[in-house]
């Protein structure tokens, strides 16, 4: 699923006309000078590319976002209220067969493509809050932290296939097989989900009565203390009204929506314009780009999983309360994050301490799996799966406005400077400095009186 988000970062580098200039020796001293020959320069099977200038590939890379953000709270009660199992699989199939005919939407024009990529955001959007509502069902509390962030570990382990593979499928077969493939592997995927996926544990028909008894007997301090609950989710917590009022009123919550977006700044900045970065300023290979586009995700999940399983030793350790150990994780990734974006934008046109530097920034940001994103199932065992449906949303804004910035600030063969992409990552930098700031005022895990 995340290697079909992150391919078009990629497939963007090989779908496009070089920009204006950009292949006369005279103004490649406004990027970094290559250490090639020029005929010799990014050789890549392009097939056939199209006129989109870095404002129009700002505008197409949101367009994801914008159908991403509409679907982030439906999904969230619809997952709430029938169960994840269905909006999720029937997703994955709507992402793959979109996927697929993603170039026929691009040879129909900037429009199509446009409308594709936003439905593609569109069921994408609707994952992530199933999958915190899977769980709320399934994972007991003290291993909630760990089962969560593996999951979402995935989307790091997606990042990096995606990348990868899409330099790869570019530089041999052009930039349509990447769509091509990766729609397939959602098809795919989706296929053995409807057999062997399941809502709640009472629902499963292999569950052992040991591990079924573990399970529920674990969550029924959590979400409800009834009798009936030992047979499954409790009705009175399926159907209870979602108290929205209360849960906007929220200091902790409303720090985090900030937190989300100041976040999603930085990162969706990076996962859209790193391989443009690497292309136009670095003068990279596409092949070559994807690898190293790649490498920052790959230190990301182990940095997730480190950092998941040292959260939970601590959780259960009782070495630090909920909100502490939510604050030290969430904290060491903005801070170290955001010095590793100051010091990208002052190294140069070093490649090798450029992607050491990246592989920092983007790494740091995988302790927010043991940070943050645990506080909202803290917060609220029962409706975690719609906090975090609204924290995405707000995240979500800044991917349809990041991308365009950088568009803006990188436009025309004048805009593709060092120096414009410092403007870049410092931005991103005093985002993470000021989301610091919120977070250690305001941030908290505790539950919330709306949900007990």
């Amino acid at each position: 699923m995340y290697a079909t988000r992150v391919g078009l970062s990629i497939a963007m580098v090989a779908m496009t006309a070089q920009p204006v200039g950009w292949q006369h020796s005279d103004n490649l001293s406004v990027a970094c000078p290559a250490n090639v020959p020029m005929q010799q320069l990014n050789v890549t099977k392009r097939h056939r590319t199209y006129n989109w200038d870095p404002k129009m590939q700002g505008l197409l890379h949101g367009a994801f976002f914008y159908g991403y953000l509409l679907s982030q709270i439906p999904g969230a009660w619809l997952s709430h209220r029938i169960g994840a199992k269905v909006p999720f699989g029937v997703s994955m199939v709507a992402i793959g067969v979109l996927t697929i005919f993603a170039p026929v939407a691009a040879d129909a024009g900037v429009g199509t493509f446009f409308v594709f990529r936003l439905a593609v955001g569109f069921f994408q959007g609707i994952i992530f809050p199933s999958i915190t509502s899977l769980w709320t069902k399934w994972a007991p509390p003290l291993e909630r932290g760990r089962l969560l962030s593996v999951t979402y570990s995935g989307a790091h382990l997606g990042t990096v296939f995606g990348m990868f593979v899409a330099g790869f499928l570019a530089d041999t077969h052009g930039w349509e097989s990447i769509f091509f493939v990766f729609g397939g592997l959602c098809l795919l995927w989706a296929l053995p989900w409807f057999f062997i996926a399941h809502d709640s544990p009472a629902q499963h028909p292999r569950i052992s009565a040991r591990e079924l008894a573990y399970i529920t007997h674990s969550l029924r301090s959590d979400t409800c203390p009834k009798p009936e609950f030992i047979s499954g989710l409790a009705p009175s917590s399926l159907h209870r009204p979602i108290p929205l009022t209360a849960i906007l009123k929220t200091p902790a919550f409303l720090a985090v929506l900030v937190v989300e977006f100041g976040h999603h700044w930085a990162f969706y900045t990076m996962t859209t314009n790193l391989p443009t970065y690497f292309d136009h300023i670095l003068h990279l290979s596409i092949r070559r780009n994807g690898a190293l586009s790649a490498m920052p995700y790959l230190v990301r999940f182990i940095v997730t999983i480190l950092a998941v399983f040292l959260g939970d030793y601590w959780r259960t350790q009782r070495t630090f309360s909920p909100s502490t150990l939510r604050k030290i994780f969430s904290n060491t990734a903005f801070v170290g994050s955001g010095a590793a974006l100051i010091a990208v934008a002052f190294v140069g046109c070093n490649s090798t301490q450029v992607v050491a530097l990246f592989g920092a920034a983007v790494g740091f940001s995988g302790m927010i799996y043991a940070g943050y994103i645990i506080g909202y199932s803290e917060m609220s065992p029962t409706f975690g799966g719609i906090l975090i449906a609204v924290g995405n949303s707000s995240g979500t804004v800044t991917g349809i406005v990041a991308p365009y910035v950088v568009g803006v600030l990188t436009q025309g063969p004048e805009g593709q400077t060092v120096e414009r992409w410092q403007i870049v990552f410092l931005i991103s930098a005093g985002m993470y400095a000021f989301i610091t700031l919120v977070y250690t005022i305001f941030g908290s895990a505790k539950r919330q009186k709306w949900d007990e």
